[in-house]
């Protein structure tokens, strides 16, 4: 009896462990694919998914969750974008609504127009950035956090990103 107990156990554990592994797998996916779609349409090479800025992230996702405190950065030595949002609000949605801060940024002048956010889009599309990991949680009342280190960080004053 303890025997089949202690199978059943096992298989229980393995089952959730390989459903807990696609379901990263799938994220890191999403992940990725938005940000490449978005560094392709400017010429920048693609991201690869790196562990170790995976677990940064998620490290600085869990203090955030402590207090639900979504306007604090790591301090950490890569580039980050975080985004908060309600209900639904997908790891997608925040790297869409980074990406979507294209239309305030100017290019041939480098900077964002006047009164507008388009330094997280810097960071997606960073030409020199070469990895990506990212993590999310949910806070407090159901909101989801969202958090994403580059390595090399971007954002470079006086750097075009690409």
């Amino acid at each position: 009896m303890k025997l089949s107990f202690l199978n059943l156990f096992c298989a229980i554990l393995a089952t959730t462990l390989l459903t807990l592994s696609h379901a990263d797998d799938d994220n890191q996916k999403q992940f990725l694919e938005v940000h490449n779609a978005a560094r392709t349409q400017v010429g920048a090479p693609p991201l690869k998914w790196n562990t170790t800025l995976t677990t940064f992230a998620q490290n600085f996702a869990d203090k955030v969750k402590q207090t639900c405190d979504n306007t604090v950065k790591s301090g950490g030595p890569y580039g980050e974008n975080t985004a908060a949002g309600y209900g639904a609000f997908t790891t997608v949605d925040a790297v869409n609504q980074w990406v979507g801060e294209k239309q305030n940024y100017d290019h041939n002048s480098n900077v964002c127009l006047k009164g507008k956010e388009c330094k997280h889009y810097k960071q997606v599309v960073w030409k020199d950035s070469l990895s990506v990991g990212c993590a999310s949680i949910t806070c407090g009342a159901g909101w989801p956090f969202v958090v994403c280190e580059y390595y090399p960080p971007g954002n470079v004053p006086g750097k075009l990103p690409y």
